[in-house]
């Protein structure tokens, strides 16, 4: 591509209602005003890029209008995604026009073992399948993430196992994205000493998964999320925005 991302994703702020322990988000940037996000979405487009992610921290803490941004972004030929962690998102959410697919996380098919690494007043799990729930009976898009470290990495095969039965009959997932933990973050360079998966091991999961018969919907293996060669990061920092580069990505 040139060096031209094809997918775009924003950091709109650094903030978020929950405390995970692998997150790899910096307290290294800040929240992007209003002004300066809808002139970065047109930039984007200037740029050739055909998909944008709302993302954070969590993008509806955002002060500015996240959905008005949607709008805008579409109304540009963009294709929306929000990822989010579903606790705050609007009533109705799944209906929402302005947005074309949700980024849902989901660490473990098991309630304990999910409620453990996402932290939020311990019960995180059963919001994500309400949320899940709803964008099934809307046959809304999306794209389901995951995080392997040593706490769930056991469970992945229980995990693609639900994953299938989520998306059987309706096909609405767009894909099932396995990330490698890294020590980075508020979270993840913290906890490291007991959440990193060597690296064989975590390629090795990835393998299993994507081998499983008739697996659907298509897995993604994100060893590291930051180096890809179709995504870029942009973000908000000493009063302008920045971008992080396209590197060697993964599959």
């Amino acid at each position: 591509m040139s060096g031209v991302e094809s997918v775009a994703v924003v950091m709109l702020l650094p903030a978020c209602n929950m405390h995970c322990t692998f997150c790899v988000t910096e307290e290294v940037f800040e929240s992007i005003p209003e002004r300066q996000a809808w002139h970065l979405v047109e930039q984007l487009h200037q740029r050739g890029v055909k998909t944008i992610v709302l993302g954070g921290g969590e993008p509806f803490a955002w002060e500015g209008d996240l959905l008005g941004l949607c709008r805008h972004a579409r109304s540009l030929g963009m294709t929306v995604q929000i990822g989010t962690n579903g606790i705050d998102v609007p009533d109705g959410f799944e209906h929402l026009d302005e947005v074309d697919r949700w980024v849902i996380p989901l660490e473990a098919a098991e309630a304990t073992m999910h409620d453990a690494m996402r932290l939020y007043r311990g019960q995180h799990h059963s919001i994500i399948m309400d949320r899940l729930d709803a964008l099934k009976s809307a046959g809304k898009s999306v794209t389901i993430s995951t995080v392997v470290t040593t706490a769930n990495m056991a469970d992945i095969d229980n995990l693609a196992a639900w994953v299938e039965a989520y998306d059987r009959g309706t096909e609405h997932v767009h894909a099932w994205h396995l990330y490698q933990f890294l020590p980075l973050g508020r979270g993840g360079a913290v906890n490291a000493a007991r959440l990193t998966v060597p690296a064989e091991d975590y390629k090795a999961v990835c393998q299993r998964v994507k081998a499983r018969p008739g697996m659907r919907p298509i897995v993604f293996k994100r060893a590291n999320m930051y180096r890809s060669q179709v995504v870029r990061f942009w973000w908000y920092a000493g009063g302008k925005v920045e971008c992080g580069s396209v590197g060697n990505g993964d599959s």
